[in-house]
């Protein structure tokens, strides 16, 4: 019989175990760069330095590069108070999220976390907890996964807030918001989520890729409804739309 007394080992012991998987996985098949196929990384030193980090010149509220600022759509402050975004959706980051949504390379979401992090530069990240942007669940059930999950989870771990991706939740299935525009985009994401268990809790929203803020703002109307305090959002990368799908 196994001596209960030894139960405190057995998350070390895990843990040695995995680790000792992951040295045999990287020996036998060495990691490679996700954009230039060189070993040693999922994103090497060299790519990673070409990625166009956003720090401060950018919008206080919306995360906005300010090179992209005219006439711009900013959030509703009424219900989300700041995105901030590290990268623009371009380069090697843009082909590790779409390997990390598109490829089931799960691997990436620990090191982009890592990565971005510098990058966010928040004043305080004085949270009750991190919420990931849930998926519809046909499509999540098909991609077996939700990548917003893994980069909270990762981030959970190099900050002190601890993940609760069961306080909010997808109501009804949207399409997807790839090629709609502002307009289309706001109204496809209308009172798609639902959130409890947030009652005057600040709440920080884990997502891949901002667009519009459509989705991050539905999120937070949903959460703000439930009584949480404050919320703000973080995404990895953040995408510009074209000129001609601005218009609502």
């Amino acid at each position: 019989m196994i001596d209960r007394n030894l139960s405190h080992w057995y998350p070390e012991i895990e843990k040695q175990a995995r680790s000792f998987f992951s040295y045999c996985l990287d020996f036998f098949f060495p990691p490679r760069c996700v954009y230039c196929h060189t070993m040693g990384n999922r994103i090497c030193a060299v790519c990673a330095s070409v990625i166009p980090w956003i720090d401060s010149n950018h919008c206080r509220f919306c995360g906005l590069p300010q090179a992209e600022i005219r006439s711009h759509h900013c959030i509703d402050r009424a219900r989300i108070q700041f995105v901030r975004s590290a990268a623009v959706f371009s380069g090697p980051i843009r082909k590790a999220l779409h390997a990390l949504k598109y490829d089931s390379d799960r691997s990436l979401a620990a090191q982009l976390v890592s990565l971005s992090h510098p990058h966010w530069a928040l004043p305080t990240w004085d949270f009750d907890a991190l919420l990931p942007v849930p998926l519809g669940r046909d499509r999540e059930r098909a991609r077996g996964y939700n990548q917003s999950l893994l980069l909270a989870n990762a981030l959970s771990r190099l900050v002190p807030i601890p993940v609760a991706a069961g306080c909010l939740s997808r109501v009804r299935e949207t399409q997807t918001q790839v090629g709609l525009s502002f307009g289309a985009r706001q109204q496809n994401m209308a009172n798609a989520f639902q959130a409890s268990a947030v009652e005057g809790k600040r709440v920080l929203l884990v997502d891949d890729v901002c667009t519009t803020g459509a989705t991050l703002q539905s999120c937070a109307e949903a959460l703000v409804h439930a009584g949480a305090r404050g919320v703000g959002a973080l995404t990895l990368a953040r995408a510009v739309l074209p000129a001609s799908r601005l218009g609502t």
